[in-house]
């Protein structure tokens, strides 16, 4: 098998692509054979990965090094780390693993050292795959996770960016959602000590969290419905078909039980309701307002121009910066999840801009959260020393001057790099233009 991957990876894109639609279309058991074995790590991507089989969440770590470092040198190493990268892999909620692109993940983690000398750690999330385990159990595991990465591990939350892929981002988006206001989810618990105790139902199992500094979404899966023109116009060239759609709905989807899915989790059963269509995953797609509450104040997003998916990503995209949050979009000719699945972009120098912009979207989010943590430390040493705690005018401008540069670079960043402004002109928007779908749909173009 080690031959055929080797293979797999000389394959023209064009290939890879055709290869992908097969796998996916395939029973979850039978495509799960195929891409777990063209994805499983290689010798060199060993060293980076640790494995973890906790009672709260399992997968691995990512990081250089880490595969010799027992629990407590891990718990140090992210303690001492700048970035800790919360990623959920894609898959269709049926298929993959954590390690899935190892590839990419050593990028990110080398590109951020390289410029910035940035130290990052990855906690990449197992969860249970459908159709063995429907919604809302995938979900479940990966609300704990996160949940055990701030409150069991003590990770400061602006040090965290979340990321996703695919499915992956849909779960992402939804652990923000939960976990910005666990209390409108209703949690049903069988366990008779806490009806005798008088807890049954009493509350939720999950704490309210605090944002992460940033989000990454990758080619997010937002809507289960298909009938956007952008899966008209894309269903030729992308590896996600219409049968394929259908497939990841039937499996993910069907709960056994009508209301609920059922958890087992150390020795208690425990359930997230699933009755009401607004605590749905891909009901998130249908709200108009509300993003600020659960998103952090920063979203990088990455769409295929040439994916069935981009429309409704844009679209929900669209809403958000409408609803204020400061959302960057980055679209080249591709398909679906270019930015992970690198062996589908012809063109390297995408894949080289992409991580360029990454880096600097990940170093703008923590530095943002640094600056105002040392504001705020700033000003209750100035109230605990009995001075005044207002900003003087001249310190302000003094700032001003020292960020021009940086100010520059940001609006050069944003002007070449990426479609900030989904509601503008074509001005400003950097996409390839070798595909013959080189342009994003008109109602996204109005001035």
């Amino acid at each position: 098998m080690q031959g055929i991957r080797k293979a797999l990876r000389k394959l023209p894109p064009s290939t890879v692509i055709k290869v992908l639609r097969k796998a996916f279309a395939l029973p979850a058991p039978a495509a799960r054979l195929v891409l777990n074995d063209i994805t499983k790590p290689r010798s060199s991507h060993k060293p980076w990965i640790r494995k973890v089989a906790h009672p709260e969440w399992s997968g691995c770590w990512i990081g250089e090094h880490v595969s010799v470092l027992d629990d407590e040198r891990i718990q140090e190493r992210v303690d001492k780390a700048d970035v800790v990268i919360f990623n959920v892999h894609g898959g269709g909620f049926r298929i993959g693993k954590p390690t899935m692109y190892m590839d990419t993940y050593i990028d990110w983690i080398e590109q951020l050292k390289k410029v910035y000398n940035l130290k990052v750690m990855i906690m990449s999330v197992d969860y249970r795959l459908a159709p063995e385990y429907k919604y809302p159990s995938p979900v479940e595991d990966v609300v704990r996770a996160y949940e055990h990465l701030i409150l069991g591990l003590g990770v400061d939350s602006n040090k965290v960016i979340t990321t996703g892929d695919s499915a992956g981002a849909a779960l992402i988006l939804e652990t923000l959602f939960i976990t910005h206001d666990p209390s409108m989810f209703e949690i049903v618990t069988d366990d008779m000590d806490q009806e005798n105790s008088g807890n049954s139902g009493g509350g939720p199992m999950i704490s309210e969290l605090p944002r992460p500094a940033g989000t990454v979404l990758i080619s997010p899966l937002v809507t289960d419905e298909t009938t956007s023109q952008s899966w008209i116009d894309n269903i030729k060239y992308d590896y996600i078909s219409q049968f394929t759609a259908k497939v990841i709905k039937r499996d993910y989807f069907e709960p056994d039980d009508a209301d609920s899915q059922e958890l087992s989790s150390g020795g208690q059963h425990s359930t997230i309701s699933s009755s009401q269509e607004s605590n749905h995953v891909l009901g998130i797609a249908k709200l108009q307002t509300g993003f600020q509450a659960f998103l952090p104040n920063q979203v990088l997003m990455y769409v295929g121009n040439l994916e069935v998916l981009r429309d409704d990503a844009l679209a929900f995209a669209q809403k958000a910066k409408d609803d204020g949050v400061r959302w960057t979009t980055v679209a080249e000719d591709c398909v679906h999840d270019w930015f992970c699945v690198r062996e589908v972009v012809k063109d390297k120098a995408i894949l080289k801009r992409a991580d360029k912009v990454f880096a600097d979207f990940i170093y703008r989010s923590i530095s943002e959260h640094r600056h105002h943590q040392s504001m705020l430390d700033l000003t209750m040493r100035r109230a605990s020393e009995g001075l005044h705690t207002v900003n003087e005018e001249h310190d302000e401008d003094d700032a001003d001057d020292d960020d021009s540069d940086e100010d520059d670079d940001d609006d050069e960043f944003h002007d070449t790099m990426t479609v900030d402004d989904l509601g503008a002109t074509l001005e400003g928007i950097r996409l390839s233009t070798t595909g013959k779908n080189s342009k994003l749909p008109s109602s996204l173009l109005r001035a």
